[in-house]
């Protein structure tokens, strides 16, 4: 009897390490592909931006009837007076600034053309918005959440030997890890990317934001 019983524990878990290595097999009719979400992206180029500690330079807005969730901005720059490195915090703001004087044509992410990263015909227009700063805004959240900080290099032109140093605030993987990633939940929220450290040399910067929309 204990013979029996000793077989059929054995073979029980046996049973369990098989199954535990088989995949789910769906009913009939059931699609597991995957199903992207509505994704935009926007890029800026030759911002010129604000040189005073601390102030907002590139933000995306909340919508008012969609949930934003930020999954990538990537920032380069150099300079032309002489290279410089940055602090660049990257802030969740409860109230959206106010004021200020937005970027115009190509340097600002929210004039730019937004590409619609997924079926323009699905998905319909943006309702996130997104600017960047030639003069500083007025910051009414003063007491934000900070979600990231990294140093972005600026070497002296693209003539440099350096080569100019990305910043990439990325969150596109958190899904992967099971991690949510920096959301936005109405008009009034904010993201933006804020320098640590003033800018005592002459700038620009470039790049792009990528964010989905549900």
């Amino acid at each position: 009897m204990k013979r029996i019983l000793l077989g059929a524990l054995g073979l029980l878990a046996l049973c369990t390490a098989a199954l535990a290595q088989v995949n789910t097999v769906p009913q009939v009719g059931l699609g597991t592909g995957y199903v992207p979400k509505a994704t935009y992206s926007s890029a800026f180029f030759g911002l010129v931006p604000v040189v005073t500690i601390g102030t907002d330079q590139i933000c995306i807005t909340g919508s008012a009837n969609k949930i934003i969730r930020l999954q990538r901005i990537t920032i380069y720059g150099t300079t032309t007076t002489g290279a410089q490195v940055v602090p660049l915090n990257l802030v969740r703001r409860a109230s959206a600034d106010t004021g200020g004087t937005p970027a115009t044509t190509t340097a600002n992410p929210g004039v730019t053309t937004q590409i619609n990263r997924r079926d323009t015909g699905v998905a319909g227009a943006a309702t996130a918005t997104l600017v960047s700063y030639t003069a500083a805004p007025t910051i009414v959240d003063a007491a934000p959440t900070y979600i990231d900080s990294q140093l972005l290099a600026m070497p002296l032109g693209l003539v440099s030997t350096q080569p100019p140093g990305l910043v990439d605030f990325y969150f596109g993987r958190d899904l992967e890890n099971n991690l949510a990633a920096p959301t936005l939940r109405g008009a009034a929220n904010q993201i933006c990317v804020n320098n640590g450290t003033a800018l005592t040399n002459a700038s620009v910067w470039n790049g792009s934001i990528v964010w989905t929309e549900e």
